[in-house]
C-alpha cells in the first residue's frame, strides 16, 4: 500500500473521512512510524533519507525536517520542533 493511500484509510478509520482533521493524526507519532514503516521507493512521500524524487518528511535529532527532492536536489527545506508543525507543511 502507498503512503498516501495509507494516510487516507487513516483519515477514513480514524477521522470519519473528514480530511480536514488531518493534523489530528500527527499529534502522536503512531501514524508517522506507521506511514515511514510502510513506505515503499514508488511513493512520493517518505519518510525516511533517500535518493527517490519526492516530499520527505524526516526525523531529525533537533526535530523534523522536510523538502522536496528532485534529481538529487533539495529544495523547500524547513526544519520544525514538532510533528504535527512538519506534517502540515507536507500535507496541507
Amino acid at each position: 500500500m502507498t503512503g498516501i493511500r495509507a494516510l487516507d484509510e487513516f483519515v477514513a478509520s480514524r477521522l470519519g473521512g473528514d480530511a480536514s482533521r488531518l493534523l489530528e493524526l500527527f499529534e502522536t507519532r503512531e501514524v508517522f512510524d506507521a506511514l515511514r514503516a510502510g513506505a515503499h521507493p514508488s511513493d512520493w512521500y517518505h519518510f525516511e533519507p533517500n535518493t527517490y524524487d519526492g516530499r520527505y518528511l524526516i526525523e531529525t535529532p533537533d526535530g523534523y525536517e522536510t523538502y522536496q527532492q528532485d534529481r538529487g536536489s533539495k529544495t523547500l527545506v524547513e526544519r520544525f520542533a514538532s510533528l504535527s508543525a512538519a506534517a502540515a507543511a507536507v500535507f496541507l
